[in-house]
C-alpha cells in the first residue's frame, strides 16, 4: 500500500540492526530501514524488501544483507519458487526471477494477451507451482489478479478490485483471499482445477468485526495463513495486525506502534510473526522497521 509514492532511490544503504523489546512485548529486528514490505520464509530464512531504496535483503542472525537491488523496481512483493524469489516491481510494473543469491534470471512485463501490469503488489504461490499475483491498478486501471501457472504463462483472473493488495492461498487450495484495500475487506474467489478464479464474494469487511467506534480507518494489506486456515492480515491503517478465523470471525487483535504495518510473515514452527512497521517523516519519506511479535494464537 502507498500512501504516497516515494521513489528515493539509495545505492547504498547500512541497515543497523538490533534486538530489544519494547513496552508492547514486540521486538524490533532490523531498525534503519525506510520502507520494509513483503516478509517471507524460505525454509528457515527470511528475506524481504525495502520499497524505498528497491532492495531485496536476507535476514541472517540479527543483520539483514541487500541480495538484490534494482534502480526503478520499487519492490513490493516476494514468493519463493523452485528456482529463487519472485519479486514484484511496483514502480516498474513488473515481476522479476531472481536466484537466492540475487542473480536476475527472468523479467515479466505482460500477460499471455500483451497486457502490462499496473503497479504489482503481492504474491502467493499455491501447490501446483503457480503463482498468483496482484496488480493494484491505477487512475485508469483498476485492480487485478493474475495467474502464473507451472509453466510460466501468465493470466488475468480477476478484476474491478478497488486497490488489490494482499493475496493468500488456503491450505486446501480451494480458496483465494484477496485484500481490497480501499474497500476494507477481504474478498474471497473459488479456485478451479486450472488456477481461474470464479464465484467472487465478500469474506470480512474489517469495520464489520473490529471496534470502530473511534472512526478508526481500516486498511487490510497483506495477507498470510495458518495451517489451519486462520488469517494475519496487516493494516496498513488501523494499528497492527488482525487474525482472523477462517469463518470470518475476529479471533485477535494485535496493537503495535507506527503508522503503518504492510505485511507479516509466520515463521514455520508457527511461534512468531515477523511485522514490517513504517512511520511517515516529514516532507513524504518513510522511516521503518522489521519487528517480531509472539503469535496471539500460538502453534
Amino acid at each position: 500500500m502507498r500512501s504516497i509514492l516515494f521513489r528515493a532511490l539509495v545505492s547504498t544503504l547500512a541497515l543497523g540492526a538490533a534486538l530489544g523489546a519494547s513496552a508492547q512485548g514486540e521486538d524490533v529486528v532490523v531498525r534503519g530501514l525506510r520502507f520494509p514490505e513483503g516478509p517471507v520464509f524460505v525454509g528457515d530464512t527470511l528475506y524481504f524488501v525495502d520499497y524505498a531504496t528497491s532492495d531485496v535483503l536476507r535476514l541472517s542472525g540479527t543483520r539483514a544483507d541487500v541480495v538484490w537491488h534494482r534502480d526503478g523496481c520499487g519492490p513490493n512483493g516476494l514468493v519463493a519458487t523452485p528456482v529463487g524469489l519472485l519479486v514484484a516491481c511496483y514502480d516498474s510494473a513488473s515481476l522479476v526471477q531472481i536466484s537466492r543469491d540475487g542473480k536476475a534470471v527472468e523479467v515479466i512485463r505482460n500477460d499471455k494477451t500483451g497486457h502490462s501490469f499496473a503497479a504489482p503488489n503481492d504474491l502467493a504461490a499455491d501447490a501446483r507451482g503457480g503463482v498468483y499475483f496482484t496488480a493494484s491498478g491505477d487512475t485508469s486501471t483498476p485492480g487485478k489478479v493474475f495467474y502464473r501457472n507451472a509453466d510460466r504463462v501468465v493470466s488475468e483472473v480477476a478484476s474491478g478490485i478497488d486497490y488489490a493488495n494482499g493475496l493468500v492461498v488456503s491450505p486446501d487450495g480451494l480458496r483465494l483471499y484477496v485484500a481490497e484495500s480501499r474497500a476494507g475487506r477481504l474478498l474471497v474467489y473459488s479456485i478451479a482445477g486450472d488456477g481461474a478464479l470464479t464465484n467472487r464474494r465478500e469474506f470480512v469487511k474489517l469495520a464489520d468485526i473490529l471496534d470502530a467506534s473511534r472512526r478508526t480507518v481500516f486498511t487490510p494489506d497483506g495477507v498470510r495463513i495458518d495451517r489451519h486456515g486462520n488469517l494475519f492480515v496487516g493494516l496498513y491503517r488501523g494499528g497492527g495486525f488482525v487474525v482472523i478465523s477462517p469463518s470470518a470471525q475476529l479471533v485477535k487483535k494485535v496493537d503495535l506502534p507506527s503508522a503503518h504495518h504492510a505485511n507479516l510473515a509466520i515463521s514455520p514452527d508457527g511461534k512468531n510473526v515477523f511485522v514490517t512497521s513504517t512511520d511517515d517523516e516529514p516532507g513524504g519519506g518513510y522511516r521503518g522497521e522489521l519487528l517480531k511479535v509472539a503469535n496471539p494464537i500460538g502453534e
